[in-house]
């Protein structure tokens, strides 16, 4: 194999990788779309996870979990909300968010 036969190949294997790194960004499940967990939200809020478990998923007014895995009553399937929903939520009552220990230790 020549020495232009390789520059060729690595041209044209740079060109169909670079092809697929733009096709996979654009397969981007949309925010709306996109299913998290407890820790997703956790994250997202700038909480731990068991405050969120314990003082947020449980207000009035949040979004409705649903198990995708769940097989019957009893089900251990992971909770997950639609993103879309939480942050909607998250921003329509931000004021009745629990603060973080370190809002806390600050003020």
């Amino acid at each position: 194999m020549t020495d232009s036969n390789k520059d060729f190949e690595s041209a044209d294997l740079l060109m169909t990788l670079r092809a697929l790194v733009t096709e996979l960004r654009t397969l981007r499940v949309p925010i709306d779309d996109e299913l998290w967990a407890f820790d997703d939200i956790a994250l997202y809020l700038k909480l731990s996870q068991y405050t969120v478990e314990r003082r947020v998923v449980v207000q009035p007014g949040f979004p409705n979990a649903f198990q995708p895995c769940a097989n019957g009553k009893g089900s251990r399937a992971v909770k997950r909300w639609f993103a879309g929903e939480v942050i909607k939520w998250a921003r329509q009552n931000r004021a009745r968010l629990p603060t973080t220990r370190n809002a806390c230790r600050v003020a």
